[in-house]
């Protein structure tokens, strides 16, 4: 007994007293994680990088233009112009415009942009996939939170009344009515009672740390969630009927449609290094040589007639490359990889939504028992409690029979609490996934 009172006061010393000013309610909780979530974040950007990597592939049909220059430094006998002396230096100044087109690429490049539009839009799926999951984790960690106080509150009940039975057993045996041992095991009930709530009251800071950490939220930030507005609602399980119906407007299937589209295009994009390739050049040309220390030289007129321009059709046919073969080969496997990633996620979705719409019919059964076993145990607390008073039973069996309402006050919380969740993620499929 003397270990668990040592055990809980150093459990109750390592929970600060912590301020929690700002009471929020699920659906706040849900859209504060909305903005904050490193997940729902990292989501976001992929899909800015993907919409980048979109523009990248579209901006491949714009002409490529560029100037260039060049310095050459020629000393010696190597270049003689304007009656100079052989032996000086000169200076070689060359300049230069291009520009490059691609205008036939054996479908390379229309069907690379096709591909990356299908995956910009697998990537905007995605971001309602993670949105809803992170709203489930969010309104899983708020049940657990109001889950851990509420039975932090029993305990602390538990505990009143365990003191309220001490003190009344030490009246009893200082009338003689009852013996040391009854105040013994009296004592005992309220150590554990003791311990019981400091282990409820940890586990209520620890569910709201990992509550705030999930939203995104700094720990050391005043934070409190709202008690639920509403009784629990025993009427009929929400139902998931018309996504079970059309599994394809689920966005994880949409995804991977989306995938599989993207990777059809880009095999198709592969195979446009088999196929000759047909693109436009333009250049311009010029030049013009400076002798150093030559005076007299006019550098105008060398523009004037030095310079020369082109323009033309490249065409590059291939006759044997071998890694080519081996791209396409590779794209084919990809594509055949996405399309059976598209059949799991079909099956993986029923699964998921069948599962939840079971776990709801059991929660809410299991919360149903929950009740009734919690009214038999307080019934049987209160018949002991009068068998107690009229000294016809032990502390032992008294204090057991508390036990046992204790326990089934805690899952009768514990089952209201995971049969809300479970119509929550029910609802957030209906919301989030369903037709609109």
């Amino acid at each position: 007994m003397m270990k668990r009172r040592i055990l809980a006061l150093l459990l109750l010393s390592a929970f600060p007293l912590l301020s929690f000013g700002q009471a929020m309610s699920l659906d706040e909780c849900m859209n504060y994680a909305k903005e904050h979530n490193p997940d729902i974040v990292r989501s976001r950007l992929q899909y800015e990088t993907q919409s980048t990597i979109l523009s990248e592939t579209t901006l491949k049909r714009v002409p490529v233009i560029g100037i260039g220059a060049k310095e050459t430094f020629h000393t010696g006998n190597t270049l003689i112009m304007y009656g100079v002396d052989a032996n000086v230096t000169m200076a070689l100044t060359q300049v230069a415009a291009t520009l490059e087109m691609p205008l036939i690429t054996g479908g390379a490049l229309p069907y690379t942009k096709k591909a990356e539009e299908q995956s910009l839009s697998a990537s905007g799926q995605n971001i309602t996939v993670t949105e809803v999951n992170m709203k489930i984790r969010v309104a899983a960690a708020y049940m657990q939170l109001l889950n851990d106080r509420s039975i932090e509150k029993i305990a602390d009940s538990q505990v009143k009344l365990c003191q309220k039975q001490l003190e009344n057993i030490k009246k009893l045996v200082s009338g003689g009515v009852r013996t040391s041992a009854d105040l013994a095991e009296a004592k005992s009930a309220l150590s554990s009672a003791e311990f019981s709530l400091t282990q409820a009251q940890g586990r209520t800071v620890i569910s709201r740390i990992s509550l705030m950490n999930l939203m995104g939220m700094d720990s050391n930030a005043e934070f409190d969630v709202l008690e639920l507005e509403d009784d629990v609602d025993e009427g009929n399980v929400p139902q998931v009927l018309t996504l079970l119906d059309n599994i394809d407007i689920h966005p994880v299937v949409q995804t991977a449609k989306f995938n599989l589209a993207s990777m059809e295009f880009r095999e198709k994009a592969s195979k446009g290094s088999l196929y000759p390739n047909i693109s436009f050049f333009a250049n311009y040309n010029n030049y013009f040589y400076f002798p150093i220390g030559v005076k007299d030289v006019k550098i105008g007129s060398q523009l004037g007639i030095n310079g020369w321009g082109a323009f033309g059709i490249t065409l590059s046919i291939p006759i044997l490359d071998l890694s080519v073969k081996k791209r396409v080969q590779r794209a084919k496997l990809s594509t055949t990889s996405a399309v059976v990633a598209l059949d799991e996620s079909r099956k993986e979705v029923s699964r998921q939504v069948n599962e939840a719409y079971y776990q709801a019919i059991s929660a809410k059964e299991r919360y149903i028992s929950a009740q009734k076993a919690e009214i038999a145990a307080k019934e049987a607390f209160d018949s002991f409690q009068k068998l107690f008073d009229a000294g016809r039973t032990t502390t032992y069996d008294l204090d057991r029979s508390r036990a046992r309402w204790f326990e089934a006050s805690q899952e009768t919380v514990r089952s209201k609490y995971e049969y809300i969740l479970r119509n929550k993620v029910l609802e957030l499929y209906n919301t989030s996934y369903g037709e609109k």
